[in-house]
């Protein structure tokens, strides 16, 4: 059964973990540090009410969601009628995800699943390369045509790492990217936090294995990539708003990679670690998303059983995904 991803029970942490992150840094996204201090000044001790909504997702989630949807999709179409290519089932899972941001999708696909649910119909300010690129696709599968490197690559990166076979995460990672992010930087960036995420999961020590991929990406002339987790390791681990700041503002997928990791190694358990990933005057939702991923793999229980599980936004989607990736495995949820 490995042949097929982790474990449920690691993923439903992973996905649970990433939306905490997402929901903790919703309502502070494009606010300055001094904002952020002048409204929590003891911190964000609680999910902040967003949109109206306490523990609400937003576009990270969704796309997330959208993108585990089509993994599931591909897993159904290799056993019914053995065509497996998930880049491309992910592809018509993301023109549901544009469709629910009111954007009729350029190629036809069928209305199920996750596009039923009228909660994911909330626009969550959704990156706008992400809609131009959907919007502009001409066939299924085919890579963005833009230049872009924004961390829409990496934070919708998990379902990828955790629920595929480990030889596919590098390059489907790479792919699912390119559907919306035409910059190479982009999709090597979400591959390497794939990679990371999938070691973690298998059992591997976070710092250690940063340090190899950083070597790895660096043979592979992605110097942005390696450069950037060369930065969150070597940078002190002093939980200090001003140190995150360092590593740049997390709207670009090296630097969204960075801050995450810096958080998750400087931060003491899951909900210490995701303060310090969303405390800072940048894409604080992103980078919560992207740590929290990665947090729910390194303390599942703390997570599976934290006061803020029981109050994130969509919840119950999550349980429905993890159960359909048990069903792939043939494994009670």
């Amino acid at each position: 059964m490995t042949r097929y991803g982790v474990s449920p029970d690691l993923l439903r942490a992973s996905l649970l973990g990433g939306a905490i992150g997402d929901s903790l840094g919703a309502e502070i996204e494009f606010w300055s540090l001094a904002q952020i201090r002048a409204q929590f000044p003891d911190g964000l001790t609680d999910l902040p009410t967003h949109d109206g909504i306490t523990g609400s997702i937003t576009d990270d989630t969704q796309m997330t969601l959208f993108t585990a949807e089509g993994i599931l999709e591909a897993y159904q179409r290799g056993i019914e009628r053995g065509i497996w290519h998930p880049p491309s089932s992910v592809h018509h899972a993301l023109l549901r995800w544009l469709e629910t941001q009111g954007h009729p999708s350029p190629l036809t696909f069928s209305h199920k699943g996750l596009i039923t649910d009228p909660r994911l119909h909330a626009r969550r300010a959704p990156g706008l390369t992400c809609l131009a690129a959907l919007q502009q696709a001409t066939r299924i599968g085919a890579p963005a045509r833009n230049d872009s490197k924004g961390c829409g690559t990496i934070m919708r990166v998990a379902p990828v790492a955790l629920m595929l076979p480990r030889d596919m995460v590098r390059e489907a990672a790479m792919e699912c990217s390119a559907l919306t992010h035409g910059h190479p930087t982009g999709q090597r960036a979400a591959a390497a936090w794939a990679e990371l995420l999938r070691a973690v999961a298998e059992g591997a020590k976070l710092e250690a294995t940063a340090a190899a991929v950083a070597d790895d990406y660096a043979t592979l002339l992605d110097d942005e990539t390696s450069v950037a987790i060369k930065r969150a390791l070597d940078a002190p681990r002093d939980g200090r708003a001003e140190t995150v700041e360092t590593l740049g503002g997390g709207w670009v997928a090296e630097e969204a990679l960075s801050i995450a990791l810096h958080a998750c190694l400087a931060g003491e358990g899951f909900e210490p670690a995701l303060r310090i990933a969303v405390t800072h005057g940048g894409d604080s939702d992103s980078t919560g998303a992207i740590a929290g991923n990665m947090l729910g793999l390194m303390y599942p229980d703390e997570v599976l059983t934290h006061r803020w599980t029981m109050l994130v936004e969509c919840r119950d989607l999550i349980e429905g995904i993890v159960a359909g990736f048990a069903a792939v495995r043939g494994e009670p949820s």
